[in-house]
């Protein structure tokens, strides 16, 4: 609501055109630069941002699809939304994400990777929550908060090793029993080396989840 009463008091101007009520609009979101798909964890172009073969043992994310890089218009999107506190902002990354599969036989679920509990004090939200949100409900789809944090802090830099040591048991399946037999898609804004989503990816698959793929906005 406190979105929507600044939003008319001073719209919102769009990053790309200066189009005023919205951050991002349709004819530059169509200009975001587009990348290729590719592994996650070894960086080979694969069909559809799938793990490849070579990487695929023993992970439990089938993929990871990123929409455009973590650069210009959409790196300001982002910081919009994470820095600014315009919620707005979500509702045009949500726009942006690629599609979700289609698969027969298989309940779909939209997931969101919980943020830091530090981050969500200093925001007054959750960003990833509120993208996978408006997510699911432009595509008519069920949506859960399924994780938890196990930790507050946030994830610090480092290589993707250092990462994944950082984020082991970071996450716990709220509810496991809704989860099992699933086919979940995981919501974040931004992928960097992918050690945040394949410890969630993991947290789901030992709660039953059918397979793991992830949707984000940008790519690092």
């Amino acid at each position: 609501m406190i979105d929507s009463l600044l939003a008319i008091i001073a719209p919102h101007a769009c990053l790309g055109c200066r189009r005023e009520n919205t951050l991002l609009c349709s004819d530059c979101r169509q200009e975001l630069p587009m990348i290729v798909p590719r592994c996650y964890r070894c960086g080979c172009s694969s069909a559809e941002g799938r793990t490849c073969v070579q990487c695929a043992a023993g992970q439990a994310l089938y993929s990871v699809r990123a929409r455009t890089v973590y650069d210009g218009t959409a790196k300001a999107l982002v910081a919009k939304l994470k820095f600014e506190r315009a919620r707005a902002a979500a509702r045009d990354i949500a726009y942006a994400l690629p599609e979700p599969p289609a698969y027969e036989g298989h309940e779909l679920l939209i997931v969101h990777v919980p943020t830091a509990t530090s981050r969500i004090r200093e925001r007054g939200y959750d960003q990833a929550q509120l993208i996978a949100r408006r997510y699911a409900k432009i595509h008519a789809m069920a949506y859960m908060p399924a994780l938890a944090r196990m930790g507050q802090q946030r994830q610090l830099g480092g290589s993707g090793v250092q990462r994944r040591h950082q984020l082991e048991s970071a996450f716990r399946v709220v509810r496991p029993a809704a989860i099992a037999g699933k086919h979940i898609i995981l919501v974040d804004d931004v992928v960097t080396t992918g050690a945040t989503l394949a410890a969630a990816a993991a947290a789901l698959k030992a709660a039953g989840a059918r397979r793991v793929e992830a949707v984000t906005f940008a790519r690092a």
